[in-house]
């Protein structure tokens, strides 16, 4: 089984109005699940990006193995701690962000 182009099943799209008019906007599953596509694709600005994102980046390597072979369980995983960690800077900007507009 080839997934290179899974697509975890958390990931959406939508389209939000902003300012600047109708915008198609994805969650963080649907671009994890696109960053680690590109690692499985040997993409390695896709690796630059997933690698900090891992808080042990020795998973890393065994995880594209498992997932080339065709290991939806390692793909489910890769996406999963990819996901998890951009949700978590993003909370953590906005909070800054917030913190920094209250004067706090």
């Amino acid at each position: 089984m080839n997934l290179e182009n899974f697509v975890h099943p958390l990931s959406i799209t939508e389209i939000i109005d902003t300012e600047q008019g109708k915008k198609e906007v994805i969650n963080s599953w649907a671009f994890a699940s696109t960053i680690w596509s590109e690692v499985l694709k040997g993409n390695s600005r896709a690796l630059n990006i997933a690698q900090p994102l891992f808080t042990d980046s020795s998973q890393i390597p065994l995880l594209i193995i498992r997932s080339k072979q065709g290991d939806e369980t390692a793909v489910r995983e890769a996406i999963a701690v990819i996901a998890l960690a951009i949700e978590d800077q993003l909370t953590e900007a906005f909070e800054n962000e917030s913190e920094n507009k209250s004067g706090k």
